[in-house]
């Protein structure tokens, strides 16, 4: 374990750990290899972890800046948690001051061209949050974040980016790996309001990402470096991380042709034959 709360140890989780070598961090390049192992086990568990992709410096500035943070933001009676305050698994956004939005973190290269080879060369970034695990009881129960028809097919990836180590002890996001491959809309369980004590919005906000104006030319080289363009809404002004909420947040699709073809992701009615 590092002095800086990051283990240098592969998981034993059995998620499969891709390492990046120190060359490959610091020029940003996947190698074809590297591409090639990260799509063998992504097709194949829907999840791997990139080992040593980040620069610690920047993962430990974004701690310094976060932690201080959580518990203050935990006390605030009108926050996002996710099922539920007894959970304790809150939102908490990363920072969108300029001196701290590293392209290592909102634009990592490498994670980069893995997706590219993955989903094509244009890739879109529609929405950036942040979880906290504080310590807890409780657990969140199994769920999808995608809870509408989706492509059976890989259609999006979530890049999480952890500033300490993650285990069941502190806190560790759980994962099914390969459960991707069986993910299906007619799974979905519909949960009442007062089971979790859930607030629901009537109008949902569109799924952008909320960025300062002053943050535009950063933003735009990150594009042309590593070629993933963020679809934000850019404020005139300070954007104040610490009240971004996932739950206001509209995940579906506005794109006219799968809206048309959502009847063929719902799964076929199986066909009986009489003898």
């Amino acid at each position: 374990m590092e002095a800086s709360g990051h283990s240098t140890e592969s998981p034993s989780n059995g998620v499969h750990t891709v390492y990046v070598s120190d060359q490959s961090r610091e020029i940003g390049f996947a190698t074809p290899e590297t591409i090639a192992e990260a799509l063998t086990y992504l097709h194949r568990d829907g999840v791997l972890v990139l080992g040593n992709a980040i620069e610690v410096e920047h993962l430990d500035r974004l701690r310094e800046q976060l932690q201080p943070e959580a518990e203050e933001i935990a006390k605030n009676p009108t926050h996002h948690f996710n099922f539920g305050r007894h959970t304790r698994n809150m939102d908490q956004a990363p920072p969108t001051m300029v001196d701290l939005m590293f392209e290592d973190v909102w634009a990592k290269r490498i994670a980069v061209s893995i997706l590219q080879s993955l989903l094509g060369p244009n890739l879109m970034c529609h929405y950036a949050n942040g979880n906290t695990a504080l310590k807890a009881e409780g657990r969140q129960p199994v769920h999808s974040d995608i809870d509408k028809p989706h492509p059976l097919y890989p259609f999006a990836y979530a890049i999480n980016i952890p500033l300490s180590d993650m285990n069941v002890e502190n806190g560790s996001t759980e994962l099914w790996p390969g459960s991707h491959r069986e993910s299906k809309i007619d799974q979905h369980v519909t949960v009442t309001n007062e089971e979790y004590g859930l607030a629901i919005k009537p109008a949902l906000a569109p799924s952008k990402v909320t960025l300062p104006l002053k943050s535009k030319a950063l933003v735009d080289s990150w594009k042309a470096n590593s070629g993933l363009e963020y679809e934000a809404h850019w404020v005139d002004g300070d954007v104040d991380h610490r009240k971004v909420n996932s739950d206001d947040v509209d995940f579906s699709t506005g794109n006219s042709k799968l809206l048309e073809l959502e009847p063929l992701m719902y799964p076929a009615p199986r066909s009986t034959s009489s003898l």
